[in-house]
């Protein structure tokens, strides 16, 4: 997850992210329909564990999430710098420009 440290266009890319996570995911019917049953699972595996079991698997997610949404944010930065430099390519190619100032 971003920390304090990450600023800058991490900072924009983690709101984007959440942006869409909080309005558009949400909103998506097959999003929606491919949590139904993990749900319904989770809910049997939590009914049949002891209260200190269902606490350490509620760790265990809480810990495991963590990973998933850095992989997102690292997957998501990676492709958000690709497509803006390829937009950047392709707006100076389209102009014309013979030579290109950084």
């Amino acid at each position: 997850m971003l920390s304090d440290s990450h600023q800058g266009i991490h900072a924009m890319i983690f709101e984007h992210i959440m942006h869409i996570h909080d309005t558009i995911l949400f909103c998506d019917p097959e999003y929606n329909q491919l949590g139904e049953r993990p749900s319904k699972l989770l809910k049997q595996i939590k009914e049949k564990l002891a209260p200190a079991d269902q606490k350490l698997l509620w760790e265990y997610d809480g810990e495991w999430i963590k990973q998933l949404n850095r992989q997102d944010e690292i997957i998501y930065t990676q492709a958000l710098m690709r497509g803006i430099s390829i937009g950047y390519w392709t707006a100076l190619i389209g102009q014309g420009v013979g030579e290109i100032e950084v």
